[in-house]
């Protein structure tokens, strides 16, 4: 559950700087950004404690970016070539010493006086965002209906609670970053923290800040990084939510496929003098039979590796990798397999007994043939799902940790 907070005015004690460590990480990724960074700069040194540290990584500027940083108490860190918004915070988190890690643009569209709020809520929680609250002035009217349209499509792809998860200032805990394994070299990076953090389970929290206008050229091109976000998006569903991806469409195209190669095997079916479906639409509904059962075993593969990387097993799938439904799914597997191939012989032996002529029994022919598949499919999925045997342990014991509540 997201908890929503508001900026309290006090700030919060350093318990680690007392012990020698550093407490808090704040990054900056900037690129191009020397008119603005000073501002941040500043504000920054008034808002952290002497326990905390500023990264600011240079990401491959060709104006006076580094030298602006090196006239302030910061580390800096430079790419010799811009190398995009989310490589250069990987690179910052690297180099981060601190336990608890914030992120914040570089261009002053940020309070940094946010920052202790922020901070002090990453004691009890492993995500903070920090969800902006702007007009007409601070940011352009393609940026606002792109945050909303992302809140809708994360919403409904991802399960994701909130809005405006496009927010350049963020907080976590160090241990949380360490399970994300970030990938994202652009403007994707904050999508794919909180596609994984709401995979992960992560106890997330908001803090709403004010957006304010950026001082300098914007870097975000909202078709060109639209794009790409969204195709972050539907990229990371493929193993963060494979029920929607690979599981729902394999079941529809199965059950529509199956239901019309039964209504087809009969023969033609005629819908008005100018529609009709026949054999051709026989043979591919027969067809997407067994496509459509390979989708599910995608959609469960993609869930069980996903089981591998730490995510918590849904419902559904431990449900589905009980070992009484693996054992259903070989008996059946065998039954329907056996059954396919006996026809597939008899039809064969009738044939040669009748003498070698026209075979006129194609969707007998088609419909044994499938059933011979499908059931050698069942079978196989039932012994897969039986190579994941450490993670169907890890499922059973999620079950049962469910059935004990």
């Amino acid at each position: 559950m997201t908890q929503v907070a508001t900026q309290p005015a006090s700030s919060v004690t350093n318990d680690v700087s007392a012990a020698g460590g550093v407490n808090t990480s704040v990054i900056l990724p900037a690129y191009n950004e020397a008119a603005a960074l000073p501002v941040v700069l500043r504000a920054l040194q008034q808002a952290l404690g002497p326990g905390d540290e500023i990264v600011v990584v240079d990401d491959g500027s060709t104006d006076e970016t580094a030298a602006v940083a090196r006239h302030y108490p910061c580390r800096l860190i430079q790419h010799g070539r811009n190398r995009g918004k989310g490589a250069a915070v990987r690179t910052g988190l690297q180099a981060a010493r601190g336990r608890y890690i914030v992120v914040m643009d570089a261009d002053a569209t940020y309070p940094a006086d946010a920052l202790p709020a922020l901070v002090g809520l990453l004691a009890t929680h492993d995500l903070v965002r920090c969800p902006r609250q702007y007009d007409a002035k601070s940011m352009p009217t393609i940026n606002r209906l792109g945050n909303h349209l992302f809140a809708v499509v994360l919403r409904a792809v991802h399960g994701l609670e909130g809005h405006d998860h496009l927010s350049g200032l963020f907080g976590l805990r160090r241990e949380a970053l360490h399970r994300m394994r970030l990938s994202a070299h652009g403007f994707d990076l904050e999508v794919e923290i909180n596609i994984k953090a709401h995979a992960y389970g992560l106890r997330q929290a908001e803090l709403p800040i004010a957006y304010q206008e950026r001082i300098g050229a914007k870097k975000l091109r909202p078709l060109r990084d639209g794009y790409r976000i969204l195709r972050r998006v539907l990229t990371l569903a493929l193993l963060f939510n494979p029920l929607l991806m690979f599981v729902l469409p394999g079941l529809g195209v199965w059950a529509v496929a199956l239901v019309l190669a039964a209504l087809l095997s009969s023969g033609p079916l005629v819908l008005s003098p100018y529609l009709g479906l026949s054999i051709h639409s026989f043979l591919v509904a027969a067809l997407g039979i067994p496509l459509g059962f390979q989708f599910i075993l995608f959609g469960l593969a993609a869930a069980l590796f996903a089981v591998e990387l730490g995510i918590p097993p849904q419902p559904w799938l431990v449900r589905l990798c009980h070992y009484r439904t693996r054992l259903v799914l070989l008996w059946v597997g065998l039954a329907v397999g056996l059954a396919g191939g006996a026809s597939l012989v008899g039809l064969t032996v009738g044939w040669l007994l009748s003498g070698h002529g026209a075979f006129t029994q194609t969707e007998q022919l088609v419909l044994a043939s499938v059933g011979a598949l499908w059931g050698a499919q069942l079978v196989g999925g039932a012994l897969f799902l039986t190579v994941f045997s450490p993670v169907l342990d890890q499922v059973a014991a999620a079950r049962a940790g469910g059935d004990a509540c």
